[in-house]
């Protein structure tokens, strides 16, 4: 008897556990599950100022052409139960009308019809025949997001694509831009458009190392941080990625970091009802508000068991099968075969193939920056540089190089799933010594006092007005010996701030200082992506805004100082964002003689390159050592 009593107590009990867990795992999900619609819904509330059906009619139709608006519209496609009419019409005028110079733009714009169209408009297949690798790998990216959703093409497949992104997946895991590190946003992005073919093999092996390399990158926070700058808009792609792939990163053990979460990593940066900054501290930010809410979306698909974000048909291959041009391959396979090569080897092959027979007769603006930097980085040992001119294609000037090499190739298709290509190439390096301009300023033999001559006049009068304050003082009879003590602390402060402040003019400003203890680097700023550009008049037509240029530098100086020795010596303007004082860790770069980020597409900004490797921190961040070789490019292709 008193055994059966045990027996039952102890089912009892397991039972009570096993039912105090699942109470408190239901909690746990639904605090999860309450949350992240509500989040979701305040962003909606927040940008339709309560009205919904106004917004969705009249004002995203009156915003298109930019990028928010498309990101919310394909949101909302994928939730269902909004009229989107009105936003595919003023789309579908934009795209047949606008000249819309970057190509991941012309995808991103042709993505965001499909979403809102019942078929698949006509004009969806031109921007994507148009505009598929011409931008680098964020153009791949959205093609195959196009691809994945049938749009038909005449060039390549889904499968193509999709190897094309393979090969460039870095050792790491991880995918970038130019480099051989990979970045948390790229990464997630490539594996939001690998998703959905995971079914084959090499896709599926492909993305279990982005998972790896991502969950590797997830700090303490929950988030992520892109080239040295945590940020949510990083996180919220990462998120995307996952629900895309059916993880669900706020359960799995992967993503949760000392007990935080993604969605715990993006609410830092949540500074009121629907709204969000992309550093902490900082203002409202559009894009980190509209890709926390694609972020929130995503979950929200995940639960409900919906399509993904970003698939908006069922099928994953073109409804038309494409028709196989004769005797030409995919671009997928210029890419493989330099890039499993050793990584000297692929900086200069990589600039000496030509693009296939089917691609367009201008080279891909990306290609062509990335031609140019190469060139200002390829100097060897003997002081030489290497400027890369493929034959047939209109490739950009680079000033500060002065080699010029022809290359000829020729591709065939090896077989339906596109082996290798063969290559015959021809190479004629003819070399001159590289032009290397200095800066190095007289030494400033001037004392402070000479510098800044405006500190003793000032203290001088700020120790008349707190002398005469305490005059008063005295004069009306206040003997109280805290008066005085507080007007002299008073005082000893204004003295002390006039002293550490430094006030210069722009004369001051831009005039170099002598630096030693560091050594020498060198370093050069271009624009050559941008030549020819709409809007482009105003910038080096060479696309040499500076010169390589030598720079003394400091012990220890960092990346950032040295930007700002150059555009000092160089008397260009610039604007820095994330500096505090003398915290310039999250340092970034808006704008460098007045060509700023975003100012030619999206995706447009200002990178940069040691050594011909992208570090994976921001320029503040990096200490520099004797002998580098720094370059800053614009790029349309961040």
């Amino acid at each position: 008897m008193n055994r059966k009593r045990k027996t039952a107590a102890g089912i009892c009990m397991l039972f009570m556990g096993l039912s105090s867990f699942r109470l408190l795992s239901l909690h746990i999900a639904e605090a999860y599950d309450n949350r992240i619609p509500d989040y979701a819904a305040e962003i909606l509330t927040q940008q339709s100022g309560g009205d919904m059906e106004n917004w969705v009619t009249n004002t995203l139709p009156s915003m298109v052409g930019m990028s928010s608006p498309d990101w919310y519209c394909m949101a909302l496609s994928s939730q269902g139960g909004y009229d989107l009419t009105a936003y595919q019409s003023a789309l579908q005028t934009y795209l047949t009308t606008e000249d819309e110079p970057s190509a991941t733009s012309r995808e991103r714009l042709a993505l965001s019809l499909l979403a809102c169209s019942a078929d698949i408009p006509a004009v969806c297949g031109d921007m994507l025949e148009q505009s598929a690798g011409e931008q680098g790998i964020m153009s791949w990216i959205f093609a195959l997001h196009l691809l994945n959703n049938g749009v038909p093409s005449q060039r390549f497949t889904a499968q193509d694509v999709a190897e094309t992104l393979i090969a460039r997946q870095c050792a790491d895991g991880g995918w970038s831009l130019p480099g051989t590190y990979g970045d948390p946003d790229v990464t997630a992005m490539a594996m939001q458009a690998l998703a959905p073919n995971a079914g084959d093999g090499n896709v599926s092996a492909a993305l279990e190392r982005g998972v790896q390399f991502l969950s590797g990158a997830q700090l303490s926070s929950g988030a992520y941080r892109s080239y040295g700058t945590e940020n949510p808009e990083s996180t919220a792609q990462v998120w995307i990625a996952l629900c895309c792939m059916g993880i669900d990163p706020l359960n799995d053990g992967r993503f949760i970091k000392d007990g935080s979460t993604l969605l715990d990593g993006i609410l830092q940066y949540r500074i009121g009802d629907g709204q969000y900054a992309h550093t902490a501290g900082g203002g409202y930010s559009a894009m980190a508000t509209v890709q926390t809410f694609l972020a929130y979306t995503a979950e929200d698909l995940l639960q409900s068991g919906k399509q993904p974000l970003f698939l908006y048909r069922n099928a994953t291959d073109p409804v038309t099968e494409p028709e196989q041009p004769a005797e030409t391959e995919p671009p997928v396979q210029t890419r493989r075969n330099t890039e499993t090569q050793p990584r000297e080897t692929q900086r200069e092959q990589a600039r000496q193939t030509t693009p296939p027979a089917h691609a367009d007769q201008t080279d891909s603006r990306q290609d062509a920056q990335t031609t140019q930097i190469a060139a200002a980085e390829s100097a060897g040992t003997d002081g030489t540089a290497q400027r890369t001119s493929v034959t047939g294609k209109a490739t950009a000037k680079a000033t500060s190089s002065v080699t010029e090499t022809s290359v000829s190739a020729e591709e065939s298709t090896k077989s339906d799933k596109q082996e290798t290509a063969a290559e015959r190439t021809t190479v004629t390096v003819q070399t001159e010594p590289e032009e290397i301009h200095t800066t190095a300023p007289p030494a400033d033999t001037r004392t402070d006092r000479e510098k800044y001559p405006y500190r003793i006049p000032m203290t001088a009068g700020a120790a008349v007005i707190f002398g005469g304050a305490a005059l008063i003082f005295f004069l009306r009879h206040n003997r109280s010996w805290k008066t005085y003590a507080t007007l002299a602390g008073g005082c000893a402060a204004v003295i002390g701030l006039i002293w550490v402040i430094r006030v210069e003019s722009p004369a001051q400003f831009y005039q170099s200082e002598q630096k030693t203890g560091g050594g020498t680097v060198t370093m050069a700023i271009r624009c050559d992506v941008i030549c020819g550009m709409e809007g482009s008049e105003r910038y080096p037509a060479d696309g040499v805004i500076m010169p390589l240029t030598e720079f003394s530098i400091s012990e220890g100086e960092n990346g950032l100082e040295l930007l700002y020795d150059a555009v000092k010596a160089y008397n260009l303007q610039i604007e820095v964002d994330g500096v505090s004082g003398d915290v310039v860790d999250t340092a970034y770069v808006r704008g460098i003689a007045s060509l700023y980020e975003f100012d030619f597409g999206d995706l447009s900004g200002w990178t940069y390159t040691v050594n011909g490797e992208r570090p994976d921190v921001g320029c503040g961040a990096y200490t520099l050592h004797d002998g580098d070789r720094v370059i800053w490019a614009y790029t349309v292709d961040l």
